[in-house]
């Protein structure tokens, strides 16, 4: 069913109405997180000077290192970043299967850092938007030629609802294009009142844009056509109510995740939300610090009156006169006690750092750790940090993912997967660097099982036989994530036990051979020797 323009304006103005008390707290935040960001209250002009209320920069560094650290640990550029399962635990075992994975997932990986997706660079200002306000947008689409392309949305821009369950499902977009930009995306149909401002040559007119993406209630599930895909968008003119464009993806296209969210609350909570009182009381307690260092550097000075002759030079080398008898010019104290004001600025700055997760992301390596310490001290921040990053892996990285994959299979940019997989419902899943490491803390048991067993091993060599060789090697390869092409196949492993042991078949037999041919020759030798007397 064709989108109408009205409702989607209503619509669009209803979910405005909504975000209006989370505007402003995102403003004050931006103001002294973020301060690129500062414009969602108000316009401000382009090149405008940002950051002029922050006085303190403790908490705009440490939104950075929480968006490094994530973007280092979730997303890492360096390395392979993620797996891929299929939902069938049976079809895990197989090694055709596996060995296909593992191909699709180069493949991603090598479209996920090409220089044109952008995603590097984009998902980092994705884990800043994030760390600052508690939500962020990113639009995953492909462009004409299907290369895969990525872009962060300015959150003031986007609009969000969720279904019953708690996801978001709805994202209005409302943005800025020039006549040109509207001319050059839609130059089939881009209405009337475009086409005089594109006559009259009033190209860089700006107009508004309204993007809508939610789920499509109505449509035939027969027909694969972009108005009947399950996910309906639709562009149009703000101003004009024209219908730019109406069509769908197969997969939601934006990610929006958050960092925690308030019952009842759409819109979520971060780090920035969570210290804005500290991060004030710095910067309030910066300026104070601040003008009395001032004070006791250059402190107001005092002198009786009348007793200065003509104005009072403090320039260096300055030249003052006084009356005969009075009292020359002292500097006043104030009382100022600057150790005091630091001591509370580095409680604030630590209560900024806490509230951004700055000690747990940093491992204090010491030269004479060991691997199981460094090990259990993982553990330890995996604990802190995994409550948080689960909600990122359900509502980012997974449906990236996901989308990212559908993608590049439609686009035939991945192997025909194996035979085995054909006629089967099978389901690819994403399974997280975070995931991964807390499955090879597991490891640490299996460490203490082989330091421990080593000498119940050497008094009891059978012992040894109570573990599986073959499958532990095979657990801690997927656990630390060595490519299964390095490991032999089930079927090559029984092929080459069954001929080990024709082989040592062979050799009993030839050493049974040989035994008898000896004791044949021991008879013929005593009977020649009976004969002979």
């Amino acid at each position: 069913m064709p989108m109408n323009a009205k409702s989607a304006m209503d619509r669009f103005n209803t979910l405005k109405s909504n975000r209006e008390n989370w505007e402003t707290h995102w403003q004050e935040i931006s103001e002294l997180v973020l301060p690129r960001r500062s414009d969602f209250v108000g316009t401000r002009a382009k090149g405008d000077k940002r950051g002029l209320k922050a006085v303190d920069s403790t908490a705009i560094i440490a939104n950075e290192l929480l968006a490094a650290g994530l973007h280092g640990m979730l997303t890492n550029p360096a390395s392979k970043w993620f797996m891929l399962r299929v939902s069938d635990s049976q079809l895990m075992k197989n090694n055709e299967v596996q060995l296909w994975l593992e191909e699709v997932e180069s493949i991603i990986f090598t479209e996920l850092n090409s220089s044109i997706s952008g995603f590097t660079s984009h998902i980092h200002e994705l884990y800043l938007d994030l760390t600052a306000f508690g939500t962020a947008a990113m639009f995953i689409g492909e462009d004409e030629n299907g290369e895969l392309v990525f872009s962060t949305r300015h959150l003031k821009e986007c609009f969000l609802a969720e279904d019953a369950y708690g996801q978001i499902d709805t994202v209005y977009r409302k943005f800025e294009f020039t006549v040109r930009q509207i001319v050059q995306r839609w130059p089939d149909d881009h209405g009337s009142e475009v086409k005089k401002l594109w006559d009259a040559k009033k190209y860089d007119d700006v107009l508004e844009i309204l993007h809508t993406v939610y789920p499509r209630k109505e449509r035939d599930l027969k027909m694969k056509t972009p108005d009947n895909l399950p996910i309906a968008s639709v562009y149009m003119i703000c101003k004009h109510e024209h219908i730019l464009q109406e069509g769908g993806y197969e997969e939601m296209p934006y990610m929006t995740p958050r960092w925690i969210k308030a019952a009842g609350e759409i819109y979520g909570r971060g780090p920035g939300m969570n210290t804005l009182p500290d991060i004030k009381m710095l910067q309030e307690m910066s300026k104070t610090v601040i003008k009395a260092a001032q004070k006791i550097v250059d402190p107001p000075l005092q002198a009786e009156d009348d007793s200065v002759l003509g104005p009072v030079r403090t320039i260096p080398g300055g030249l003052n006169f006084r009356r005969p008898g009075t009292q020359p010019i002292t500097p006043l104290q104030t009382g100022a006690n600057i150790p005091i004001g630091l001591d509370m600025l580095q409680d604030s700055r630590s209560r900024i750092r806490e509230g951004f997760y700055i000690d747990q992301l940093q491992l204090n390596q010491g030269p004479q750790m060991t691997a199981t310490e460094v090990l259990q001290r993982t553990e330890e921040k995996l604990r802190l940090l995994g409550p948080v990053l689960g909600r990122l892996q359900s509502e980012m990285l997974s449906p990236m993912i996901d989308r990212v994959f559908s993608i590049l299979a439609r686009s035939n940019k991945l192997p025909i997967p194996p035979e085995i997989l054909t006629n089967v419902d099978y389901n690819v899943e994403y399974v997280s660097p975070l995931a991964r490491a807390q499955k090879q803390v597991e490891a640490n048991g299996l460490l203490r099982v082989f330091e421990i067993g080593s000498s119940v091993f050497q008094v009891d060599p059978a012992s040894a036989s109570v573990l599986k060789g073959a499958d532990t090697i095979r657990w801690l390869g997927d656990l630390f994530g060595v490519p299964t092409s390095l490991f032999k196949s089930e079927e090559e492993v029984a092929q080459l036990q069954q001929q080990q042991m024709q082989q040592q078949q062979m050799q009993q037999q030839l050493e049974a051979a040989d035994t008898g041919a000896g004791a044949v020759q021991k008879l013929m030798g005593a009977v020649n020797g009976g004969q002979a007397q």
